[in-house]
């Protein structure tokens, strides 16, 4: 399919969900996570409503090699983005280090509100001298350099745009996307969006003429309808073109067939109010692209913010296009979680791609009457009201589309298309042993990763071919380890029952099989996966290659050919260890007069307080190698100014390269002392 982008991978976090599953869970349920505010106010017009995102605060730097102090000046968005970027290249079944193609990344971003709200105010209140965390605060909080810190972390080498066309700016993200990957300036692309309030949770006072709902509830469509509420999230996708994808044997949740972006001028009443004739052309444009006709659209996620105004207009705009398909629904996943502004177009492809894919389309809630003032019934077009089988007609092939558009004009539209993966039945073989390997870098990381398995392989089979595949070759290996034997699910599954009650996994094939380097492993591996041994002589061989990697050592799982032809599958991703990073204006954690409480004549005591400042280590990992610390060269540069300065020496980036510890530079400064 000429031009097609296939969606091979996919992650989100929004309110109510922190997961594709939990958020196809709340989708389909027609779940509304708001709850009332932490704020309260006496004010008549405040609105005690609000939308929350999971653990905005947490986050592992140490996973990203991310000092805690960079951590904590970091932007939310730039922390959510890093860990689900993480997740939808897991979700698609590929390992980061193994990307050698050109990835692009493309993400859509809001406003840094921490900076805002927390960063500023903090500094303020404790008159910090700025210059010694600048670099951390415009990096940090800046979207010019979102998506770059992801390719920087990542090591991914295509294009890379932080894109912001305020509530389109996820959805634009994705158009850019697809349009590099046609014009092959990448081969592989991950976009999407970004969208955190760190004040989340305060209400808002409602003011009668602006967007916000007065009610508290979004209600798209419906004659309930008042304004919108604003929540927030982050959704990321890979995406590939579709020839590729399937080349590589990779999981398509659905197909991007066309898309299209324009912005509306001046051909509207103001520069916030949205504009029919746009919107109908952009919706138009991508349908050209896409090569599709109208009648041939069975759902549209619309942009649907609930307001009066934008709904009308955006309603006029869809019945100039499908008057007269009355097989079309449409619907607004503003309804469940809010307005997610940044993020919101992202929310809504999410959620037209899990429709496609489970083809069901999920009900548009709070709208229970449409709004007379629409006139839907005399076009045919109605407002998806329950959970219901997705219908085309004459066979056709299951098509959506998607709108998002943005204050100020700037309009995208995608069109996407259903794909059927071929459905591989599950058997299982128990004359040989399998194995899988599951690392991480924390112990309580690996422990969920296990439990984690455990409950998505008691609701799905999977063949073991596709578990050794992803396991085996497509995942980091970290130092934390666990390596599994076993013959069959069952055998697999008390395995990982025994590990929840015991905290290890129990030893079902001992033996003392001779192995002292990587190529006796290999060798016994190779006989294993390859059914040379017997049953009875392979649990020898198993038990000797589990102690060999457990304890540290590596070998390559590749060896083995077949791995090579079987398709990719979704599976359970990794699991950080979060830790809080935050700052509160009105709780300051952070005492600038750390060091000056130290005596700085003394050279050793100077310099481990540089470490402590600029790194903020625990007294455990105060000896740390700077850069094994997440110590950047713009921070040595920094600590090394402060170091120049106080011992009127003269140092360079070098002297912090060959001397990374506190022992080691306290050396060299008293050797330039002398």
């Amino acid at each position: 399919m000429e031009n097609a982008v296939a969606i091979i991978g996919m992650d989100c976090k929004f309110p109510g969900a922190n997961s594709i599953e939990e958020y196809w869970h709340l989708l389909k349920n027609g779940v509304c996570p708001l709850k009332n505010a932490k704020k309260e106010s006496g004010d008549k017009n405040y609105v005690n409503k609000a939308y929350y995102v999971d653990s905005i605060d947490q986050f592992d730097a140490d996973f990203f090699n991310i000092s805690a102090k960079d951590a904590k000046y970091m932007d939310p968005q730039q922390r959510l983005v890093l860990e689900s970027a993480w997740k939808a290249f897991e979700d698609a079944g590929y390992k980061v280090s193994n990307l050698n193609d050109q990835v692009g990344v493309f993400i859509g971003s809001g406003i840094s509100t921490y900076l805002l709200n927390n960063v500023l105010p903090n500094l303020i209140q404790k008159k910090e001298d700025i210059n010694k965390i600048l670099p951390q605060i415009i990096h940090g909080n800046s979207s010019d350099y979102l998506s770059s810190r992801i390719s920087y972390l990542m090591n991914l080498t295509g294009p890379s745009l932080t894109v912001q066309t305020a509530c389109s700016s996820a959805l634009t993200a994705v158009h850019l996307a697809c349009r590099s990957l046609m014009t092959y300036e990448c081969d592989m692309a991950l976009c999407g969006g970004v969208s955190i309030n760190s004040n989340q949770g305060d209400g808002y006072n409602y003011v009668k003429g602006e967007i916000y709902s007065k009610s508290g509830v979004c209600s798209p469509f419906s004659d309930k309808a008042d304004g919108t509420i604003f929540s927030g999230g982050v959704g990321t996708l890979v995406l590939k073109r579709y020839d590729d994808a399937i080349e590589a044997g990779d999981y398509v949740y659905a197909v991007i067939l066309g898309s299209a972006i324009n912005n509306d001028g001046a051909d509207k009443i103001s520069y916030t109010a949205p504009s029919a004739k746009g919107q109908e052309h952009v919706i138009m444009d991508a349908l050209s692209f896409a090569g599709k006709k109208p009648s041939e659209i069975s759902f549209i996620e619309t942009h649907g913010t609930g307001t009066s105004l934008g709904d009308e207009i955006e309603v006029a705009a869809l019945k100039n296009i499908f008057a007269g398909n009355d097989n079309l629904k449409i619907g607004s996943v503003k309804g469940n979680i809010g307005h997610a502004i940044a993020a919101s177009g992202i929310a809504g492809l999410i959620k037209t791609v899990l429709c496609l894919n489970h083809k069901h389309i999920c009900p548009s809630i709070h709208c229970d009457t449409d709004n007379p003032a629409l006139e839907l019934s005399k076009c045919g077009i109605k407002v998806a009201k329950e959970y219901e089988k997705l219908e085309t007609k004459n066979g056709e092939s299951l098509c959506a589309g998607v709108s998002s558009f943005g204050m100020g004009g700037s309009n995208v539209h995608l069109i996407v298309e259903a794909y059927d993966n071929e459905k591989v039945p599950f058997v299982e073989d128990e004359n040989y042993l399998k194995m899988i390997r599951l690392s991480a870098k924390t112990e309580d990381s690996l422990r969920k990763m296990l439990l984690q398995l455990r409950d998505y392989l008691e609701k799905n089979d999977v063949n073991d071919s596709v578990l050794m595949k992803i396991y085996n070759t497509e995942r980091e290996i970290f130092s934390q380890r666990i390596m599994i034997w076993y013959r069959n699910k069952d055998e697999l599954l008390q395995q990982l029952n025994s590990y929840e009650e015991s905290g290890s996994i129990p030893q079902y094939y001992y033996g003392f099989e001779n192995c002292s380097n990587a190529s006796d492993i290999k060798s016994l591996y190779s006989r294993i996966l390859g059914r040379d041994e017997t049953l009875d002589n392979i649990s020898s061989c198993a038990y000797e290659i589990k102690q060999y990697w457990e304890s540290g050592f590596d070998f390559d799982t590749e060896l083995l050919g077949s791995y090579a032809i079987v398709n990719r599958e979704p599976l359970p991703k990794y699991c950080f260890d979060h830790k809080r990073y935050w700052i509160d204006a009105s709780n300051i954690s952070y005492d600038t007069n750390e060091c000056a409480q130290e005596d700085d004549s003394d050279v050793e005591s100077y310099i481990h307080n540089m470490w402590k400042e600029y790194l903020e280590v625990d007294e455990s990992n105060s000896d740390g190698d700077f850069f094994e610390l997440g110590g950047s060269s713009i921070v040595a540069y920094q600590m090394l100014a402060d170091i120049e300065s106080h011992f009127s020496i003269e140092l360079d980036l070098e002297d912090m390269i060959e001397n990374p510890t506190v022992t080691e530079m306290v050396k060299i400064v008293q050797k330039k002392i002398a």
